[in-house]
């Protein structure tokens, strides 16, 4: 018996080292035999790393090389949560920093992962506050941060970018394929601590900065009109002021301007409202700002003679509707006479003659109920319905703006084609791309859409809209020693169920042009819910005149003296036609 019990001890470890160099073997053979394809996929993934790297963003100029849209340094906080042993407290110390709560922070820093990300793109201020804390397992890594250093100047034309620099809004959303680049991307080996091994660094994809965008507007008339229309908000105390200025000779944005506006570096801490652009966004009925379109219209088709006189009374009875004047004429009107009082009811007489489908064919060919195509993101159409679902009042309502849904950019697009010698341009906001070394990759330039009325019509229509402003309702947006022509308009908001309007409230506009023989520059300001005057006429026309009399002289436009003094006679010619009864008044 102690013999045999001697044999078991003597046998037993060489029983228990048999058995565990097998379990040995067969784990040996289970991991290099069966499980060597997955386990080798799995290690070479924890070892083996792609990376990306972001390019710098291409640069935004106005026409003249003025910087818009820039990229400055800026750091990026990481964490390696391998190394941190007591990430609760960490957490603590980060969370008023960073303006994160604690509990979801130190959740991220204790995650089995060797790099997580913290925070992207700090404040300079954020940076020094961390980096005098010295905390273990925490670290930087610089990025491009895009930076707009005019601050609130062209915001809504430029647009603005997000955290990892991609175009969320306007310019930058637009041509974002252009300012972005190419990614670069380089393959490296980890260590079994996660740390990167430099020397295994092998570049997979060649980094390509991206290309400079070259805008057509100005950025001084781009301040002007800023200037301008922010002191008349203040003024009028308006929900907002929109105003748009192009060269109706190309097509080229001068400038595009929103008020209220926001700083595109902090773009959310605005409301929706104020990121809007409502130039090309927002539609409102234009009002007796539409008229010119109609007086077109009638004299492409010989519908009606600049001699002839119409009688326009207090209203006009159409179908089972009563058309109103806004003041009470009571006299006979020819077609310049009545553009330069604004009456609707001549304005209504006179479309009658023309049959519904022949109207909307000029509307179409004017533009609107389609996109202008400026190189813009989220252009409205507008609203124009089809001829054939016209009632009998939908005619005249429309021919002196009312029953038809606009942009303002439709308005100064289809206006240039008015005044230009009849052709419908496309409106364009980029002049050209550029490489990164300067060389031009892809240029912008009128297109001509199509031709809208003749030579000669636009010519009648130049001199009319001239009339208006030296005699008419337009007479507040002269600017002494210029010719100014343009139209006013004035219109109520429709109420939100689309039954009538809203009671008091009104949109007040100017569409203009200077000089009237040969306009280089058209545009339109856009007032919308002014408080106390809301006539066109008196508040839009002025904002027009004010911002003429500072762009025409940087324009290099001389003032034409020998103008002037006629205008002096025609003023005359004015005072004699209101002593004898002929009204003209603010619209």
């Amino acid at each position: 018996m102690i013999k045999q019990g001697k044999r078991v001890h003597i046998w037993l470890p060489f029983i228990l080292l048999f058995f565990g160099f097998s379990f040995l073997e067969f784990r040996l053979y289970c991991l290099q035999i069966l499980d060597h394809e997955k386990l080798s996929k799995e290690a070479q993934g924890s070892q083996d790393r792609i990376i990306e790297v972001f390019p710098k963003r291409g640069i935004i100029y106005d026409r003249n090389l003025e910087k818009l849209a820039i990229n400055v340094p800026s750091h990026s906080l990481y964490a390696r949560p391998k190394e941190i042993s007591h990430p609760e407290e960490i957490a603590g110390q980060l969370s008023s920093i960073l303006e994160v709560e604690t509990a979801g922070l130190a959740e991220r820093l204790k995650k089995e992962a060797t790099f997580v990300w913290l925070k992207r793109k700090l404040s300079l201020a954020q940076k020094e506050m961390i980096d005098n804390l010295d905390l273990e397992g925490i670290g930087f890594i610089e990025e491009a941060q895009r930076f707009y250093p005019q601050k609130e100047l062209a915001c809504h034309l430029l647009g603005f970018t997000g955290v990892d620099n991609q175009g969320l809004a306007g310019v930058e959303l637009h041509y974002d394929k252009e300012l972005q680049g190419e990614k670069g991307r380089f393959w490296l080996k980890r260590d079994g601590l996660g740390y990167e091994i430099s020397s295994t660094k092998e570049s997979l994809q060649d980094l390509v900065p991206g290309k400079g965008i070259v805008l057509t507007i100005d950025n001084v008339i781009q301040s002007i009109v800023e200037q301008e229309i922010s002191l008349a908000l203040q003024e009028r105390e308006a929900t907002s002021i929109e105003a748009v200025f192009m060269d109706p000779r190309t097509g080229e944005i001068l400038a595009l301007a929103n008020k209220p506006d926001y700083d595109p570096n902090s773009y959310s801490n605005y409301s929706s409202f104020s990121r809007r652009d409502r130039i090309v966004q927002s539609l409102y009925e234009p009002g007796s700002a539409f008229k010119p379109i109609t007086a077109s219209a009638l004299l492409e088709e010989g519908l009606v003679d600049q001699e002839e006189e119409i009688y326009c009374g207090e209203s006009v009875k159409v179908a089972n509707h009563v058309i109103h004047d806004w003041h009470s004429f009571n006299q006979n009107f020819t077609l310049a006479e009545i553009l330069i009082n604004s009456s609707n009811v001549g304005v209504v007489k006179l479309a009658s003659r023309m049959e519904k489908e022949i109207f909307s064919k000029y509307l179409h060919l004017f533009g609107f109920g389609e996109k202008t195509g400026l190189d813009l993101p989220g252009e409205e159409r507008g609203i124009l319905r089809s001829a054939s679902s016209w009632s009998l009042t939908d005619l005249p309502c429309i021919a002196m703006g009312q029953g038809i849904a606009v942009t303002p950019l439709q308005m100064v697009t289809a206006l240039s084609a008015l005044i230009n010698g009849g052709e419908l341009l496309r409106p364009y906001l980029v002049k050209y791309v550029r490489s990164p070394e300067g060389k031009i990759v892809e240029e912008n330039g009128p297109v001509v859409r199509r031709r809208a009325i003749s030579f000669s019509t636009s010519n009648q229509i130049r001199e009319l809209l001239g009339r208006v402003v030296e005699q008419g309702t337009g007479r507040k947006a002269k600017v002494e020693g210029y010719s100014i022509g343009g139209k006013t308009g004035t219109a109520q908001i429709p109420a939100p169920d689309r039954r009538g309007y809203l009671p008091d409230k009104y949109i007040s506009s100017f569409i203009g042009f200077a000089p009237v023989d040969s306009p280089v520059i058209a545009g339109i300001v856009v007032i919308r819910e002014p408080t106390g005057a809301y006539y066109g006429g008196e508040i839009a026309a002025p904002l027009f005149g004010k911002i003429m009399k500072r762009v025409l002289p940087y324009l290099n436009i001389l003032p034409q003296k020998e103008e002037w003094v006629e205008r002096k006679v025609i003023d005359f010619t004015l005072a004699a036609m209101v002593s004898s009864g002929k009204k003209v008044e603010d619209r």
